[in-house]
């Protein structure tokens, strides 16, 4: 016995926009598939009444679920009006635990990193003080190279030698 396998393809034109609120609570599911689908097109907006109905229209743990499919399906742009859109409309929260865990765990990240280059910032402009304060001449060139340096041992380093530099040659040798 032999199973033949006949995959569905379909693209966003063969999937509606889904904006009437009857039909999302009668189809959830299909208002999702529409969200994603459609997630790129500017009248996307257009839907958020009728998805934010779908999500009312079942359980709370298929809601959360939906909510999170839509969030990841949805390109950034449009999940930031989403996020708007239901923050202001709805009368309940549906991002799921996972969901804020994820979010929460990658501000941190951001946050972490936003801190250490804003450290390497601080250093390479300290760097460059301590030459202006020496009189030493600093080329257009030779200052984006410090400011733009993301080695902390290499801009250590350059701080050392800012201290005691009469030419940026001095500072930058190897």
């Amino acid at each position: 016995m032999s199973l033949s396998l006949r995959p569905f393809i379909f693209t966003p034109d063969d999937v509606p926009l889904v904006v009437d609120v009857e039909l999302a609570r009668k189809n959830p599911a299909l208002a999702v598939l529409s969200a994603i689908c459609h997630g790129g097109d500017a009248a996307v907006d257009a839907m958020f009444p009728a998805l934010a109905a779908a999500l009312q229209s079942v359980g709370p743990g298929t809601a959360i679920s939906y909510y999170d499919v839509v969030l990841a399906g949805l390109p950034l742009a449009a999940q930031t009006r989403w996020v708007a859109f239901m923050t202001t409309t709805a009368d309940q929260e549906f991002i799921s635990e996972r969901l804020r865990k994820l979010v929460a765990e990658n501000q941190a990240i951001g946050e972490t990193r936003g801190e250490a280059r804003g450290h390497l910032r601080g250093e390479a402009r300290a760097v460059l003080l301590v030459l202006e304060a020496r009189g030493v001449t600093v080329p257009a060139e030779s200052r984006e190279r410090i400011l733009t340096c993301t080695d902390r041992e290499l801009l250590d380093l350059w701080a050392h030698r800012a201290a005691t530099a009469t030419t940026i040659t001095d500072l930058l040798a190897p």
